[in-house]
């Protein structure tokens, strides 16, 4: 487990951000903005601020909190949607996993997708997804009490990981 993946996280927001990247399988992308937008900067953040890491799975269920927990907006989304990058993964994804796989993924983390949604229903307000600069230099903690963040315990996500080329197979 990752050390912001503790709900009681005593890191910054950046350090948080740090560690997760430093998660990140050899070999692994970490994706840098290209334009002024910072979309890879706040959806990273949003993986340490939900307390999800970089697995195909958790990215699934990062997605259910990112829409209903964030006030993301689809301006944004379709931003995100439009990055060669990621349309490069979604290939390299499809083309090892096929449709059936991304079926059974999404199978896989249905019941704790639902769990997400309970637990940003409880949430006090959204998180902001563009959110400011000083918030890096925030304690994690202080920041999911102040929006009323509960992440996953680790017990709560019941699902098996999907292998592919691009699984984490463990945390370094």
């Amino acid at each position: 487990m990752l050390e912001y993946q503790n709900q009681n996280c005593e890191l910054t927001l950046k350090e948080g951000v740090s560690i997760y990247h430093s998660s990140f399988p050899d070999g692994k992308e970490i994706y840098k903005d290209k334009s002024e937008k910072k979309i890879w900067r706040y959806h990273d953040a949003t993986h340490v601020i939900f307390g999800m890491d970089v697995s195909l799975e958790e990215e699934a269920i990062l997605d259910t909190w990112a829409i209903w927990g964030t006030d993301f907006t689809l301006t944004q989304a379709l931003s995100y949607y439009k990055l060669p990058e990621l349309k490069e993964l979604q290939d390299k994804l499809l083309s090892e996993v096929k449709i059936l796989g991304f079926l059974k993924l999404y199978k896989n983390v249905f019941k704790t997708k639902i769990k997400v949604l309970r637990k940003v229903w409880k949430m006090k307000k959204k998180w902001p997804y563009q959110f400011p600069n000083e918030f890096y230099d925030r304690k994690i903690s202080d920041l999911r009490k102040a929006y009323g963040i509960s992440i996953l315990k680790p017990e709560e996500k019941e699902f098996q990981k999907l292998m592919w080329s691009g699984s984490v197979n463990n945390h370094k």
